[in-house]
């Protein structure tokens, strides 16, 4: 069953003595993007990394369908999380990288080459999958990146500067696969590009690990 909300609760995270995120609320819902802007330093990327499970809050919570997050070191499996800079892992093909965070999670070998071949055809890499990723350009890096996420076929999408080092044709492939709202997926995207956050349904801007409501 797929998620129906994911909610903050006064998040907030402190680093080197200050407070990185600093009670932030929100509610995102399936099938409804969100943009997170602001500037850079604003908080966006710890934003996405807290709502994915992946760090300890000092304050608040984080909830999906009602019921807390427990924080690992993958965050939970219904998660995707797309890095700013793909995090690809070195001496690996793309199709290994893909594999990985699917063997983690215990699935069969078919499926996980069903899944590895759909998501590389979805961002038209198709024939890229045996290709060590340093043999790769940054923009095929990231378009693996995202194929990463997709082939884990997630209730949730977390996309950190996703389209930034794209063309405008992958640009605007890889935004249609990240706001499909036929998927029903909850998606979060930080980003400050104008096309991202006039395509997403809402925008949030962050600033100083604050919602800012300024206007």
């Amino acid at each position: 069953m797929s998620a129906e909300e994911l909610r903050a609760e006064g998040l907030g995270v402190d680093a080197g003595g200050r407070a990185v995120l600093d009670g932030v609320d929100l509610v995102a819902t399936a099938a409804r993007s969100i943009a997170l802007t602001g500037p850079s330093g604003a908080g966006k990327t710890v934003l996405l990394r807290a709502l994915a499970g992946h760090l300890d809050l000092d304050r608040g919570r984080v909830l999906l369908d009602g019921a807390p997050l427990v924080v690992s070191p993958d965050g939970p499996s219904r998660f995707g999380l797309i890095l700013q800079h793909h995090g690809l892992a070195s001496g690996l093909t793309a199709e290994e990288n893909i594999a990985l965070p699917l063997q983690a999670r215990g699935l069969d070998n078919d499926d996980i080459a069903a899944r590895c071949a759909e998501a590389l055809n979805a961002v038209d890499l198709g024939g890229a999958g045996r290709r060590l990723v340093d043999e790769l350009s940054g923009g095929q890096r990231q378009r693996v990146g995202v194929a990463r996420a997709l082939a884990g076929r997630p209730d949730v999408i977390l996309a950190d500067e996703p389209t930034t080092e794209l063309d405008p044709v992958n640009r605007a492939l890889v935004l249609s696969l990240l706001l499909d709202r036929s998927a029903r997926r909850i998606v979060l995207v930080a980003a400050n590009d104008p096309e991202i956050t006039e395509s997403c349904d809402q925008v949030i801007r962050l600033r100083d690990g604050r919602i800012d409501v300024s206007g």
